[in-house]
C-alpha cells in the first residue's frame, strides 16, 4: 500500500481523491497540502486526510511514500525535484512542466533519486483507447498515414482559477486539454519532429486563447492535426488513418472503424463517463504498482518528456507564426 499526499486540493485534486471511491488496496491518500487549507478543511476531514499548507513539512514525513501533484504547471519542476530529493515517488498531473528544459531537469532528478515517475494521462487507460491501440499494434490499419485529434471543453468556469493566467495556459487549451491528444499521438504513432500552430482568443472573457490548431509532422513520416477549443461543449476524439482503413475513438466509451476490405467495427462501453473516475483510478494504481517495485508505469519518462517538448514547440510556433522543431 502506497501512502500518498495530494498537493493541491482544488477541483481536480478532489477528483483524484474521489476516483478511489471507498478505497484502494494499492494507494491511499493520507495527507494533503493546500495553499488555503480553510477552503477545503471540511472535504479533507470527510475523507480522513490530514491537511496542511507546508510542502516541505509533508516531504519530511517518513509515513508518506509518494506525492500526487495537482498544482499549477509552473510549480511542477521545483516540486518534483524537491520530492525526488526527499525520496518520494512522484505522480504529476499533466503537463509535467511548461517547457522542455524544466522537463529534462525534473526527469533527471527523479532518475537520480531512483523513484517512480507517473503522469496523469488517464485517457491512456480508457477501454476504447486500449482497443484502438490493439488495432494498430495488430497491423489492421496497415501503414499509418495521418492522425487527427480534438479535445475541447468549456473553460469559462476557470475564470477565477490559476488556469485563467495565460502564463499557466499558453496556446489556449493545450495545457489542460490538447496535451492529452499529444500523449495519445505519441502512444499511437511515435515521436513528432515539427509543429505549426495557429492560436487566438475569440470568446473567452479572460486573456487565454480559445481556438488553437496544430499541424504535426511525425518521425515516421506520417502527418497529424490537433485542435483544441476552450470555449465550447466537451469533445474528445482521436482518429487514425492507415492504408487499410481508419479507426476512431470518441469520449471514453466509443470506438468505430472502417476497413478497405469492407469490414466495419463498432464498440461501446456503457459504464464510462467524464471525468472517467475508473481511468483515473487505474492511472493512480498503475503509479502505485511502479512505486512498489512492480510493473513500470506504462508511460515512460522519455514519452512524458517528449510530450512537453511538443507542447514547448507548439507554444513557440503560436508566438512566432512559424513551424518549430520539436
Amino acid at each position: 500500500m502506497i501512502r500518498a499526499a495530494v498537493v493541491g486540493l482544488g477541483r481536480w485534486g478532489q477528483t483524484l481523491v474521489d476516483s478511489l471511491g471507498e478505497g484502494s488496496d494499492a494507494i491511499r491518500f493520507a495527507r494533503a497540502v493546500a495553499r488555503t487549507p480553510s477552503r477545503v478543511e471540511d472535504y479533507a476531514a470527510a475523507k480522513g486526510i490530514a491537511l496542511g499548507s507546508d510542502y516541505d513539512d509533508m516531504l519530511s514525513d517518513p509515513g508518506i511514500d509518494a506525492v500526487v501533484l495537482a498544482t499549477p504547471h509552473s510549480l511542477h519542476r521545483a516540486q518534483i525535484v524537491a520530492a525526488a530529493e526527499a525520496g518520494k515517488h512522484v505522480f504529476c498531473e499533466k503537463p509535467l512542466t511548461l517547457n522542455a528544459a524544466d522537463a529534462e531537469a525534473a526527469i533527471r532528478a527523479v532518475d537520480e533519486a531512483g523513484v517512480a515517475l507517473a503522469i496523469g494521462h488517464n485517457r491512456r487507460f480508457a477501454p476504447n483507447f486500449l482497443a484502438l491501440k490493439s488495432i494498430l499494434d495488430e497491423g489492421r490499419l496497415g501503414e499509418i498515414l495521418h492522425l487527427e485529434g480534438n479535445f475541447s471543453a468549456d473553460l469559462t468556469r476557470a475564470a477565477d482559477t490559476w488556469r485563467a493566467d495565460a502564463a499557466e495556459s499558453p496556446a489556449g487549451g493545450m495545457t489542460s486539454l490538447g496535451i492529452h491528444i499529444v500523449d495519445a499521438f505519441i502512444a499511437l504513432a511515435g515521436r513528432m519532429t515539427s509543429v505549426r500552430t495557429s492560436s487566438r482568443r475569440i470568446a473567452l472573457p479572460f486573456g487565454v486563447d480559445d481556438a488553437t490548431s496544430v499541424l504535426i509532422d511525425f518521425e515516421s513520416g506520417c502527418t497529424g492535426y490537433l485542435g483544441t477549443v476552450a470555449a465550447t461543449a466537451h469533445l474528445y476524439q482521436v482518429r487514425v488513418f492507415g492504408t487499410e482503413g481508419w479507426a476512431q475513438i470518441h469520449a471514453l466509451d466509443r470506438l468505430e472503424a472502417d476497413f478497405r476490405d469492407g469490414g466495419r467495427e463498432e464498440r461501446s462501453w456503457d459504464d464510462y463517463d467524464y471525468p472517467g473516475y475508473r481511468t483515473i483510478r487505474d492511472c493512480l494504481e498503475a503509479f502505485a504498482a511502479a512505486a512498489s517495485g512492480g510493473t513500470p508505469f506504462p508511460i515512460a519518462p522519455g514519452e512524458i518528456g517528449h510530450a512537453v517538448g511538443v507542447l514547448d514547440a507548439v507554444v513557440r510556433s503560436a508566438e512566432t507564426g512559424e513551424a518549430q522543431p520539436v
